[in-house]
């Protein structure tokens, strides 16, 4: 492995996003991705839109809790996929100004990608780490031409390649836990021998998105226990190569946002902070076993990261904390409820949602019996209303659209 360069990602009009050796407790949020399909509270299950993944990529801007923007927070149906790279990059510059992930699917669209990015920065030579591809191989053990391009591609421009096998326990690897994370780690450590070769010093993240079949049904289950436990192998095979690693995010095999999607959500997203992973892929979001996308499960899985954030920043213990002399004020069978300590201390040390509901059953029932998923609704509509475009100089935007409609031009007259 290489291990010298910090990965360090720039965006346009925002500071740069570190992640790396020397910062190992950073962690990078990136939003749901590549689903075909979109599930929202008033429609229910379809196929994915344009629409849908402008609304995707302004919730990511709205949230402080996503650190970073991709290019496919869905598969958009209504966009021809000639041209998709070119529509979908253009909006996720203009309707964001977070760190960037491009299209690497051939070396074209992984060409165009850094391109874009250069542009955006307005440092055509790429003299930074704009952009970070998600890179696939096909296990077991192949990188097949697509892959292979785009990698090549984002090595030689120095842009972040975050290898990223996604072995499937008893299916593209072995049904032992073992046996499909060597495989992975051997594709691993192949992508990066290739992106060495075409340009040393590439900066590389590990990825591991790996888990279990289901073989009763056949099902790539994303949410299992065993999904966890590849999870955790991941972070800690970054530490060991010392390079940034990637796995894991709030994952479900679950249909609708219920219990069976926050429960497994939760275990797949606490292991993975817990485990030390840098960079998150579908951090929010996500249906299904990668294939539903969802405004209000983002805006759920938003408040479940605050949790655990809040949950991972501990509790300070000193003198006032432990407040000795008041616990010896308050008589046997008092309450501390009228404290100033406690006025001070329950402002700053708790985590208050508005989120998930806490008052009594009677002020929920009286307030319309909203279960997470109507409330989620109306948080994103709220969001959607508050949303500002972040600003893009004219000169950059014009020159973005100019390069734009001129690849999506050549992509026809190819086709």
């Amino acid at each position: 492995m290489h291990r010298e360069s910090t990965l360090v990602v720039h965006a346009a009009r925002a500071e740069p996003r570190a992640v790396g050796p020397g910062r190992r407790r950073r962690v990078r949020h990136l939003p749901c991705g590549s689903a075909p399909n979109v599930l929202t509270y008033e429609d229910g299950r379809r196929p994915s839109t344009l629409e849908d993944y402008e609304t995707l990529q302004k919730l990511t801007q709205m949230t402080d809790v996503m650190t970073t923007t991709g290019y496919n927070h869905c598969e958009p149906n209504d966009v021809d996929q000639e041209v998709k790279h070119y529509r979908l990059l253009e909006r996720a510059i203009k309707l964001s100004d977070k760190p960037l992930k491009g299209d690497c699917w051939g070396a074209d669209r992984a060409k165009a990608s850094i391109e874009m990015a250069g542009i955006a920065n307005q440092d055509p030579d790429l003299s930074k780490p704009y952009m970070f591809a998600t890179i696939n191989s096909v296990s077991p053990r192949i990188w097949d031409t697509k892959m292979t391009g785009g990698l090549l591609e984002f090595a030689r421009a120095g842009q972040v390649a975050v290898l990223s096998p996604a072995v499937m326990a008893s299916a593209s690897g072995p049904s032992t836990l073992a046996g499909t994370l060597a495989l992975g780690n051997a594709e691993i450590l192949a992508g990066n021998v290739m992106a060495q070769l075409a340009n040393p010093g590439t900066p590389i993240v590990y990825g591991l998105p790996t888990s279990n079949v289901d073989v009763r049904y056949g099902s790539f289950a994303i949410g299992s226990p065993e999904g966890a436990l590849c999870v955790a192998f991941a972070g800690q095979m970054g530490r060991y190569y010392d390079v940034p690693s990637r796995a894991g995010g709030s994952l479900t095999d679950a249909k609708v946002p219920d219990a069976q999607a926050g429960a497994e959500s939760m275990l797949q997203m606490f292991v993975t902070i817990q485990s030390g992973v840098n960079l998150i892929h579908h951090a929010v979001g996500m249906l299904d076993s990668y294939s539903t996308s969802s405004p209000e499960k983002f805006v759920i899985d938003c408040e479940s990261l605050r949790y655990i954030e809040h949950f991972r920043n501990g509790y300070d213990i000193n003198t006032d904390t432990l407040a000795e002399d008041l616990v010896a004020d308050v008589e046997p069978g008092g309450h501390f409820l009228n404290q100033r300590h406690t006025l001070e201390h329950s402002r700053d040390d708790y985590l208050f949602s508005d989120m998930f509901y806490r008052d009594s059953y009677d002020n929920w029932a009286d307030e319309g019996e909203k279960d997470a998923f109507e409330v989620a609704h109306e948080r994103v509509e709220e969001m959607l209303d508050e949303y500002e475009r972040p600003e893009l100089d004219p000169e950059v935007a014009a020159e973005l659209e100019a390069y734009v409609e001129e690849g999506v031009e050549g992509a026809y007259t190819t086709a």
